[in-house]
């Protein structure tokens, strides 16, 4: 039986003020009168249980939204409130389960945000909820939260590794696809492809950071060289391989005569029998069994054999599989330089500790990593002798060949990363290639740490001893420069980033370069020299946007300087530039800009407006240039192209329909002018035209006595019509003020009309 509609209205009026006032014990009853009626209603319902939780009633809050959920199921919000009472209650399986459901919800209603807090919650509670944290990867993929994807994927990864082990290799697959370079989810991957177990992740509530560390410190153990982890991943390979179902047809061989080989191969090479090894890999790469796991163990059987150029054939052929690519890398260096090949040898050397290297630092900075790379290796070869080169290759060699090279690689990493600048990236394939770089990096790591307790001088010294072993090392001098700039020695420090600076640039390193430049002006900000060479090399490098800014800082030190006219031929020299921008006329829009008020500050009014003219030409929209047109040209004699500026902008407006924004130029320009007749009849036309009659009359009124001061008795007398026009409420006092004026009775009321011409 349907209830009575008033008193429930009359109730749900009183619950909601209730509500409003927080007086909770009394809104309780109110909702329970209006559910007296509809006991039903959803929105009723939704209310009475959130003023039970805050009258501290939760046991018949909780009640009330399980009841929600049997009335409405795609409501997420009572799953929430249900998960989020079982929590504070300590019920956590409970509740995670609710908040699971909620997410399954939000999803259904396209509320990500929302989906991924309960999904947060919901692996915040019971971790190893593998659904909810599959769900969880795919929304931060997403969304393109890095980090946080890292942190599910090692979840998933950990939690699949027994019972779905193939799930767990997918999962760090997919992520290196949508995150290449990533080292943690490398590292996961290698441990799962050798058999080894992933050590659990942080708790899902820790930072991203403290998830690194735990996981790093868990699979930094000794792997092996990457050789000896390759050998064991391609044999793990080639063991799935035999039960793989759907698998390509092979010629002159049954399924089951492949099956045997590849068990054959493995055997032999497991118990060290190679040539028996060798010959069933042969076998199967004669029958057209292409795999990259057989390439690489035959690659390494024929090196074992010094049949380097059959070798280097195999390595050719797996170098390009992402699980193979390290330590083919690797080994055809170590072929190469077997046969005196020492340039090859050191390319592929460089390439190997290049992927190492990778794999340790950030993704934003994978592309600038490469580039150094490539800079590094053409430099060693083409300036690097024969000898020089061999004992540069045999380092690298030493480097990746012993075991504990993963961990290595990354205390070194953070080592560079402790050096570097903003926005300069450093190798370690560099670091590793110098003479005695265990030598200098003990040195580096003590002079850091001396720097870190402000002890200079002791910095200093070890500072030195590390570049009298490598003084070829820029890095050191850099940090070298910026102890000199901690003592007060600015004179040095900038001499000798100069020469650091010199020395990149020498070496191609325009980037290491160009951070140098930049950490100058930091500390000399009006040096013109340096200032004009970042400009010339960003030209040069096609950074024209990044030049564009240059030429602005340019400007502004000769301005500094007192010398305001070549800081207007700055301008004009990055206005021929400004072309080859991206958004060539928002540059030059710009540029003019900076000129104009370089302009108005020296009081040259004509070549300001000259700018401002040039602004209006390609960019009519500009308002600054119409404005600056409007005030300047009266300063020239000129005021009617000055009212012109005014009306051309105005006309912009309101074609576009923006009334407002004409009614604020209008405004702010009469209170900073508010004698001006022009711009009174121009507020008081567009106020008529709005049929705003009281604020049009205003405008008229202070019109006509501006009019009436300055003795313009006709213009007055045309305005005092138009006021009369509106039927004022003191008409007869503009009646009688007409009469005096002019001589003769005012036109007949016509009602609202429009102003005369404009004055």
């Amino acid at each position: 039986m349907a209830g009575n509609r008033l008193r429930f209205d009359d109730a749900i009026q009183k619950a909601n003020d209730l509500v409003w006032a927080e007086k909770w014990d009394d809104a309780v009853k109110a909702y329970r009168r209006a559910l007296a009626e509809f006991p039903d209603d959803v929105s009723t319902l939704l209310g009475y249980a959130w003023a039970l939780l805050n009258a501290s009633q939760t046991d018949e809050a909780l009640a009330v939204y399980e009841r929600l959920i049997t009335l409405n199921a795609a409501d997420p919000g009572p799953y929430e409130r249900i998960a989020e009472i079982r929590e504070k209650r300590g019920e956590a399986a409970d509740a995670a389960t609710m908040y699971f459901e909620a997410a399954q919800r939000y999803k259904k209603q396209n509320l990500g945000a929302k989906m991924t807090a309960s999904l947060e919650a919901t692996v915040r509670l019971t971790p190893n909820n593998d659904r909810a944290w599959a769900e969880l990867l795919q929304q931060y993929q997403r969304e393109r939260e890095v980090d946080k994807a890292v942190q599910a994927a090692l979840w998933l990864a950990y939690l699949y590794q027994d019972d779905h082990h193939d799930w767990a290799v997918e999962v760090c697959r997919q992520m290196q696809q949508f995150i290449p370079h990533e080292p943690l989810i490398g590292q996961a991957m290698m441990l799962l492809q050798s058999n080894r177990g992933l050590p659990k992740p942080a708790a899902a509530h820790a930072q991203t950071d403290a998830t690194s560390d735990e996981f790093t410190e868990g699979v930094i153990e000794d792997a092996g060289s990457p050789v000896d982890i390759a050998r064991q991943r391609a044999l793990a390979k080639l063991a799935e391989s035999i039960f793989d179902e759907d698998k390509p047809q092979v010629q002159g061989l049954s399924q089951m005569e492949v099956d045997m080989l590849i068990g054959k191969a493995i055997d032999a090479q497991t118990r060290g029998d190679y040539q028996v090894s060798q010959q069933a890999y042969e076998q199967l790469l004669q029958a057209g069994v292409s795999m990259p796991s057989i390439h690489f163990n035959l690659g390494l059987l024929y090196k074992e054999q010094m049949r380097f150029s059959d070798a280097i054939v195999q390595f050719e052929r797996s170098i390009t599989d992402p699980e193979y690519v390290l330590s083919s890398n690797y080994t055809m260096g170590e072929c190469y330089q077997a046969q005196g090949n020492f340039k090859q040898a050191l390319q592929y050397f460089l390439e190997a500790v290049k992927i190492v290297d990778l794999a340790t630092i950030e993704h934003a900075q994978a592309n600038d990593l490469i580039r150094v790379y490539e800079g590094l290796a053409q430099n060693l070869i083409n300036t690097g002798e024969p000898e020089r080169i061999q004992q540069l290759g045999e380092t690298l060699v030493n480097f990746l060949g012993q075991r504990g090279w993963e961990e290595e690689s990354i205390k070194a990493r953070k080592r560079l990363d402790g050096m570097a600048r903003s926005g300069v990236v450093l190798s370690l394939g560099e670091l590793i290639s110098l003479s005695g770089s265990e030598d200098v990096l003990k040195s580096l790591a003590m002079a850091q740490e001396y720097q870190r307790r402000h002890k200079v001088y002791n910095a200093l010294e070890e500072l030195f001893h590390a570049i009298g072993k490598a003084p070829d090392y820029l890095p050191l001098h850099h940090l070298l420069a910026t102890l000199f700039q901690e003592t007060g020695n600015i004179e040095q420090s900038v001499e000798k980033l100069h020469t650091i600076a010199s020395a990149h640039e020498i070496r191609g390193e325009t980037p290491q370069a160009l951070a140098t430049y930049h950490e100058i002006l930091q500390i000399s900000p009006l040096d013109i020299n340096v200032h004009k060479r970042v400009i010339d090399l960003m030209v040069q490098h096609g950074r024209i946007d990044d030049a564009l800014n240059q030429y602005r800082e340019l400007a502004d030190a000769y301005y500094q300087l007192a010398q305001p006219e070549r800081a207007r031929e700055t301008y004009v020299e990055a206005l021929r530039v400004a072309p080859r921008g991206t958004d060539p006329r928002q540059w030059e829009v710009r540029i003019l800009h900076k000129m104009a008020d370089l302009d108005m500050q020296r009081l040259n009014w004509q070549a300001a407006i000259k700018s401002y003219e040039e602004i209006v030409r390609i960019a009519p929209d500009d308002e600054r240039a119409h404005l600056g047109l409007f005030r300047l040209y009266p300063r020239t004699g000129r005021p009617h192209l000055g009212m012109g500026a005014l009306d051309k902008l105005i006309r912009h407006h309101l074609e576009k329909q923006r009334v407002d924004k004409v009614l604020a130029i209008l405004e702010d320009l009469m209170s900073s002018e508010p004698d001006n007749p022009p711009l009174r009849a121009r507020a008081a036309q567009l106020y008529l035209n709005m049929g705003n009659r009281d604020k049009a009359l205003e405008h008229l009124d202070i019109l006509g006595d501006l009019q009436l001061e300055a003795g313009q008795k006709d213009a007055a007398s045309k305005t005092i019509e138009a006021i009369l026009a509106l039927n004022p409420p003191n008409r007869q006092d503009y009646v009688e003020l007409y009469r005096e004026m002019t001589g003769r009775e005012p036109p007949a009321p016509r009602g609202t009309g429009a102003l005369p011409p404009r004055i």
